[in-house]
């Protein structure tokens, strides 16, 4: 398993983002993309969180699952049209593309998941 951090330039926010990201290194099945999830954190807290709070890279190594988890810089992860921040088409569109270009991730919706506490609660996300 490797654990990294990603900064690039995001066409949706109009400036650099940054993300961690859990990568399996060996996949049961040679070079099957894996499957993943998108882990949004809470108001307050900020794209490590997930990390020093709780056992994600445990369950993700025996999983065999990607996760990422973006930066949601207090947004609650929702369009700000006036101020040209586009979290919603950054988190269900942008950010899938990015990672899966990026990683040897799945490109089928049906392995492709999303979660998140507090402010990153999903109920509105539809991934690409």
């Amino acid at each position: 398993m490797a654990i990294v951090e990603v900064n690039f330039h995001s066409t949706c926010l109009n400036r650099m983002v940054t993300y961690k990201a859990i990568i399996p290194t060996e996949h049961p099945i040679k070079n099957q993309p894996f499957k993943t999830l998108y882990l949004l954190h809470g108001f307050t807290d900020n794209h490590t969180q997930w990390l020093i709070g709780s056992r994600i890279a445990l369950l993700a190594e025996q999983a065999r699952l990607a996760v990422i988890m973006p930066a949601g810089e207090n947004s609650f992860y929702v369009d700000d049209e006036r101020r040209g921040h586009l979290y919603g088409e950054f988190i269900g569109r942008e950010l899938v593309e990015q990672t899966r270009e990026m990683f040897h991730l799945s490109t089928k919706r049906e392995d492709t998941f999303i979660a998140g506490l507090s402010m990153g609660d999903t109920e509105l996300f539809e991934m690409a």
